[in-house]
């Protein structure tokens, strides 16, 4: 694996990159809790349109996952480099201390790697034919690990970046004209207007 400098225009390219995929991570993420962890949110989903709703959960989730999954892969698989963690730190010559914080935080990202594994192997990315006939359920994890591992990854980001370009990466902040939020109001408003048609007709 060729090595090169932290402040070499490579480099910068690989931490942008590698920054904007993590706050894209963070940001479905984002949208799956205010989807499917709200149970106002599961209330309103059922009322509108429930089987939809089942669909994308299940892509959403398994599509996390993947992405969860393939971040953390090793720095390289058969002589052919990965776009992750392992390999931001392994590809680059940061110095000293910021290499011992970076793999610092890589370890911690191994824990929830080690739980969504097996998913990976056998569901997400392949299809394992026994683990698929047996409906296997695989990719379970302690509750609020994925947010340690995406806080992990976002302090990779700010230390990266601030080597590379002076400054952190800064606040993923997800609230965005048009968001989810926004489109659970419209969900809203379309519930609390056919409630008011229904009265109005007498039903």
């Amino acid at each position: 694996m060729k090595k090169i400098s932290h402040t070499d225009e490579a480099a910068k390219k690989f931490v942008k990159k590698f920054c904007d995929q993590v706050f894209w991570l963070r940001n479905v993420r984002h949208v799956y809790e205010e989807l499917f962890e709200n149970e106002r949110s599961l209330i309103l989903m059922r009322k509108t349109a429930p089987s939809f709703f089942a669909d994308l959960n299940t892509i959403l989730h398994s599509y996390l996952l993947l992405e969860f999954a393939k971040i953390t892969d090793p720095p390289e698989t058969y002589y052919k480099e990965n776009f992750s963690i392992d390999n931001l730190i392994m590809s680059i010559n940061w110095p000293q201390d910021i290499r011992d914080k970076l793999t610092s935080l890589s370890d911690k990202t191994k824990g929830f790697r080690s739980h969504i594994l097996q998913a990976r192997h056998k569901l997400l990315a392949h299809a394992d034919k026994e683990a698929f006939l047996a409906e296997m359920t695989l990719g379970e994890f302690p509750e609020g690990e994925d947010e340690v591992f995406l806080k992990a990854l976002q302090e990779v980001c700010d230390i990266t970046h601030q080597a590379c370009f002076g400054l952190i990466f800064g606040q993923m902040i997800m609230a965005k004209p048009g968001d989810v939020v926004n489109f659970k109001r419209v969900l809203e408003n379309a519930v609390a207007f056919n409630v008011s048609k229904s009265k109005v007709k007498g039903d």
